[in-house]
């Protein structure tokens, strides 16, 4: 019986201390940039998985691709169109982490990252500071367009360069 009592304890507290926490997002900033358009997102939602304050466990989020906004009205009707993002058809960018990364290179999310339909794994490089009492993730990579099919095989830039952060409501 005692070793019943035991494992059930055991149980609990592994669990207990293994606990996630879901934070939804506070603010957040997507930008794009390339040779031949920038531009940011205005829309994104989901959730941060937590063990403990600041330290992530998953990512889980998607990017309105309609809230694409280049400073240009006829440039954003063109990034929705058929041709590059496609926005009728695939509404949402997402990206869903499967592991968090540490070691002496720094911390790193890897997951699945959908753009215009094709799902791709990637590793992005995140940064995790405080400030004003917020923890604030950032990234920086690179997309090939061909990679996700996007665009035409033209003279346009052959890739984009995303910069994401965001914070966490309290």
């Amino acid at each position: 019986m005692k070793g019943i009592i035991l494992t059930i304890a055991l149980i609990f507290s592994v669990a207990f201390l293994n606990a996630q926490e879901s934070n939804e997002i506070d603010t957040y900033k997507i930008a794009f940039f390339s040779k031949d358009a920038s531009g940011v997102f205005k829309e994104m939602s989901g959730t941060v998985e937590t063990t403990k304050p600041g330290v992530p466990s998953a990512f889980n989020l998607e990017i309105d691709v309609a809230s694409i906004n280049t400073g240009n009205g006829i440039q954003n009707k063109h990034a929705k169109s058929a041709e590059w993002f496609n926005a009728k058809k695939f509404p949402k960018i997402s990206f869903n982490s499967s592991e968090i990364i540490r070691n002496e290179e720094g911390t790193f999310a890897k997951g699945d990252l959908k753009i215009h339909g094709v799902t791709k794994e990637v590793t992005l490089p995140l940064e995790i500071t405080l400030k004003d009492g917020k923890y604030f993730y950032k990234t920086k990579f690179s997309v090939k367009r061909a990679d996700y099919n996007m665009g035409p095989k033209s003279k346009v830039s052959p890739s984009i360069k995303i910069i994401a952060a965001l914070t966490l409501k309290k």
